[in-house]
């Protein structure tokens, strides 16, 4: 399974894309969203797994 560190490496990764030059303004766009869904993903880990693991 995916961790926290993992999705916010994804996230700076596709962020870091999203800025490249010579991409369409769309596909910076797109780039930019999966950036955002990765650090919503992280969120939502940082708060669920302390509740699955029970501590």
């Amino acid at each position: 399974m995916i961790n926290i560190a993992e999705c916010r490496e994804h996230a700076e990764h596709y962020k870091r894309l999203s800025g490249a030059s010579g991409i369409s303004k769309d596909r910076a766009d797109v780039l930019k969203n999966i950036a955002r869904t990765y650090v919503g993903l992280a969120g939502q880990l940082d708060r669920l797994v302390p509740t699955f693991l029970g501590t």
